[in-house]
């Protein structure tokens, strides 16, 4: 199955809120830490991706949310 990149940030809780918004509405949402622990988080991000089919009602939850 392919994935898409819906939502990236540095914040976690903007990934948080989005994670959860993207559960509620039964999207198989995951997040992936790309976060540079070595240099006290300050380069790199956090991404969260979904399956291809759900990218589209992905994307308007979260603008709809005004997380995007």
């Amino acid at each position: 199955m392919e994935n898409e990149t819906v939502f990236f940030s540095v914040s976690q809780i903007k990934v948080m809120t989005a994670m959860h918004l993207l559960k509620e509405a039964g999207i198989d949402a995951h997040k992936i830490d790309k976060m540079d622990s070595a240099h006290a988080q300050l380069f790199g991000e956090i991404q969260i991706i979904v399956p291809k089919s759900d990218e589209e009602k992905a994307r308007k939850i979260l603008a709809e949310a005004e997380i995007l």
